[in-house]
């Protein structure tokens, strides 16, 4: 089952080697391509991140949020994914990664120690659609189809986590998150910690909604 995690100084060491690796993929040749930000899901400042049991391995998101489109690819997200693929996979050796796993919503890189995943983590790539929303990249498994998926609601979800600070629920929010995270784990079903997280936001501020400036 998923809890918060406990031990902040390797959790620092495996963030710093995550973001090792997204800084080298953003200053590989996909500097040619494209220019893009990244944010961690449930980062310190938010004390989301969570871990599979007390030393299971830990769940790290992070969204890639494209930006620049040098090469007009948007209309191509297959051309994207597998460029960002091979970035990671030029990468990820170095600092004894497996090579990146083209998934259904991320790309995947696993740290395994003697035949047993100790870390993971999930990239999403994202772009920001006209109405505000963000569209993320989909890779279909049964079509073999490649689009993008508007995430509803998810427009100005960093401000609706400061409203809900401000109003003194987050540990509120928090507690929520993680029992929806063990439910779906529960039930097997596959649902990104992004995903989640909009759930469990959008769910307050229908609740709060006289309180919030959203």
């Amino acid at each position: 089952m998923y809890d918060f995690v406990k031990n902040k100084q390797e959790l620092k060491e495996l963030k710093e080697a995550c973001e090792s690796i997204i800084k080298n993929v953003q200053n590989s040749f996909l500097r040619d391509y494209f220019t893009f930000q990244f944010h961690l899901i449930g980062s310190g400042m938010n004390n989301l991140i969570t871990q599979n049991g007390e030393t299971g391995e830990y769940d790290l998101d992070y969204n890639f949020i494209l930006q620049k489109d040098k090469q007009n690819l948007f209309s191509n997200p297959k051309k994207i994914k597998e460029l960002f693929i091979q970035a990671f996979n030029e990468v990820n050796p170095d600092l004894g990664f497996k090579p990146a796993e083209n998934n259904t919503s991320v790309i995947t890189s696993k740290l395994i120690f003697g035949g047993k995943l100790h870390f993971s983590f999930d990239v999403a790539i994202l772009c920001e659609g006209y109405n505000g929303n963000y569209l993320k990249l989909i890779h279909s498994k049964t079509t073999n189809e490649y689009y993008w998926n508007e995430l509803k609601s998810s427009r100005n979800y960093q401000y609706k986590i400061k409203e809900l600070k401000r109003i003194g629920v987050w540990n509120d929010v928090r507690e929520a998150y993680l029992y929806k995270k063990n439910t779906y784990l529960c039930r097997g079903e596959d649902r990104t910690s992004f995903s989640v997280l909009l759930e469990v936001l959008n769910e307050f501020c229908m609740r709060y909604k006289d309180e919030l400036d959203v």
